[in-house]
């Protein structure tokens, strides 16, 4: 079955999803790994764990999981892209993840055994985009001789990731690994043609490469619990302090390269459907070696349970150490992230107010992107979401989550995009998985 949701989901990240000029650099935007009942908060994930809800942003959290959870995503972006000649409005959306995780012990079982274990082992198997591809750009420019010269660039495609995790916790430290495969293919085109020379060839440039790797991430949290003197014993008030932190040391990549370089003449050849070609360069199916970044994250996070919590985000990636071969010039900056964000539960337990059990969410982002070519292009952000619980006698709760998040992509003398994106999720949580019934 998840077999099958993973290539339903691959048929639809690949369908076309996004126009974004800035996607023509790297390998593309880069996607929020967050899920959906964390992106309303600012996407904390360093040290934010939860019994009912996955986060693979730090694996290490698979060990706090209370039940089996499957949790599923798609959003909706608009984006407004302006600069000096006017604006335009884009509307975009997809489905954004699918995840699965589990304790490998089942919780009904955990608690009929009067011997309580201090270790936990929780697992994940995921299927998430990493970065999207999406453009079609057309410009003009005029040369020192005033001859008009008109650029067009394409590109689509993006890259996934597929992986396994897993994570042990001892009493309240925790270490996780998720171990996977990053692959996709990206495109780019361009077309270089000039308006006032009769009979002129144009530039026709083109490249395709896919690639493949195996990567892992790490992490670690340690969650510190609050306590107090109840009838001459320490007590557990179900407040808690979690520190986190994760990455990893970058990844080597395997690409698979074509490109083709040629000048093409529609007048002198046969016909318009067979031009005059020159051919530059044309190399096929060449096999080349790359690397992605080593990125870093920490994080701390305060949890009252079942009331709400509070954390802040630090990330930064090395992108300037990202090499593509088939880019030996494509040059990008080291990027960070920080972001914090908090939510609140007035009354998880009301019996007269469904509202008073919603989970409500608020959180902000800034950022300096990769792709700065002045060092100026940051990202920044605010967001909302909320939880609303599906009660049922028979099975624990499951969830619906709403996130919002607005904010503005911009940098000096650049295009801006202003952005508003709706992430839907649900979280279905069940606790019969690994359950060791017994007969009497």
């Amino acid at each position: 079955m998840f077999c099958l949701l993973i290539g339903i989901t691959t048929y639809s990240f690949a369908q076309p999803k996004i126009n974004s000029p800035y996607s023509r650099i790297g390998l593309g935007n880069l996607v929020n790994p967050a899920f959906s009942h964390a992106r309303g908060m600012g996407s904390l994930g360093a040290a934010y764990n939860n019994s009912f809800h996955i986060n693979t942003i730090n694996p290490a959290s698979y060990a706090f999981l209370g039940l089996t959870a499957f949790d599923v995503g798609l959003n909706v972006k608009r984006t407004i892209l302006s600069g000096t000649e006017g604006s335009q409005t884009l509307y975009t959306g997809n489905l954004d993840y699918i995840s699965l995780a589990c304790p490998t012990k089942n919780p009904k079982n955990r608690a009929a055994n009067p011997i309580k274990s201090p270790w936990h082992w929780g697992m994940n198997l995921s299927f998430l985009p990493y970065s999207n591809v999406g453009y079609r750009i057309e410009s003009q420019d005029v040369t020192e001789d005033g001859e008009v010269v008109d650029f067009q660039f394409e590109g689509s495609g993006g890259t996934f990731k597929v992986h396994w995790g897993n994570a042990v916790r001892y009493k309240d430290f925790s270490v996780g690994l998720n171990f996977g495969y990053l692959f996709g293919k990206i495109s780019n085109d361009q077309i270089i043609s000039y308006q006032d020379l009769e009979s002129a060839y144009f530039n026709d440039f083109s490249d395709e490469f896919s690639i493949g790797s195996i990567i892992w991430n790490l992490g670690a949290q340690y969650r510190y619990a609050f306590t107090k003197m109840k009838e001459g014993e320490k007590k557990r008030t179900g407040k808690f302090l979690t520190f986190g932190a994760y990455g990893n040391s970058g990844n080597n990549v395997n690409f698979n390269a074509s490109q083709l370089k040629q000048r093409v003449n529609n007048v002198y050849g046969a016909s318009s459907i067979n031009p005059l070609r020159d051919t530059i360069v044309n190399t096929q199916n060449s096999d080349l070696k790359g690397k992605l970044p080593a990125d870093f994250g920490v994080g701390v996070y305060y949890e009252k349970v079942n009331k709400g919590g509070a954390g802040i985000d630090f990330k930064t990636t090395a992108w300037s150490k990202y090499e593509n071969p088939i880019r030996p010039t494509e040059r990008l900056s080291n990027s960070w992230r920080l972001a914090v964000g908090g939510n609140i539960t007035p009354n998880y337990n009301s019996i007269s107010s469904f509202w008073k059990r919603i989970n409500y969410q608020a959180g902000l982002y800034y950022g300096k992107d990769p792709r700065s070519f002045d060092k100026s292009l940051t990202d920044l952000g605010v967001t909302f979401g909320i939880r609303l619980p599906v009660i049922s006698r028979q099975r624990p709760p499951s969830f619906i989550n709403f996130a919002i998040e607005v904010g503005q992509l911009s940098g000096n003398n650049t295009i801006k995009e202003t952005y508003g994106k709706v992430t839907l999720g649900f979280t279905l949580n069940n606790n019969d998985w690994f359950l060791k019934r017994k007969f009497y």
